[in-house]
């Protein structure tokens, strides 16, 4: 005699998505947080007058900010380093090619970074007038510090 199954009532099944959509709403105001939070002014807090190029396809990055004027170097808006001219000072210079000013500041942005390894960017912006010899001076002591992800701002023209 085979036994005999019973049939089993159908019930119904509901998803409960409240805790699912709860979720949700938390990545989105993350999401939103953070992409509010990473928009960054690259304005000149020094009056500079940027090299103008023709057409610039590049987006800028969130990146720690360098101006070179002609009397002075500012990092995230805060004046360290006087210069004469866009010259530097014969102690800034007897060291090689860095600044050893410029490198102490530029590894203590660093270390203020929430993950001092991944935020290598440096957005450069100087004069028209900056010599060359300048600019490498600042890029190199930047690149001691670890800022490897370099631009450079300029003025876009039609």
């Amino acid at each position: 005699m085979k036994p005999i199954k019973k049939k089993r009532k159908a019930t119904e099944m509901s998803l409960q998505i409240t805790s699912m959509a709860d979720i949700f709403m938390i990545l989105l105001v993350f999401l939103l947080k953070n992409y509010a939070a990473s928009i960054t002014s690259i304005a000149p807090t020094t009056h500079l007058t940027l090299p103008e190029v023709l057409k610039a396809n590049a987006q800028v990055q969130e990146s720690l900010k360098v101006e070179i004027s002609r009397n002075d170097v500012v990092v995230d808006d805060k004046p360290v380093l006087r210069l004469n001219n866009f010259s530097f000072e014969a102690s800034e210079t007897s060291s090689g090619d860095a600044s050893p000013t410029l490198e102490h500041v530029f590894a203590h942005q660093r270390k203020l970074l929430p993950v001092p390894n991944l935020g290598s960017g440096l957005v450069v912006m100087a004069d028209q007038q900056t010599p060359y010899s300048t600019l490498k001076r600042v890029v190199a002591s930047a690149a001691g510090a670890g800022f490897v992800d370099l631009q450079l701002v300029v003025v876009e023209t039609e």
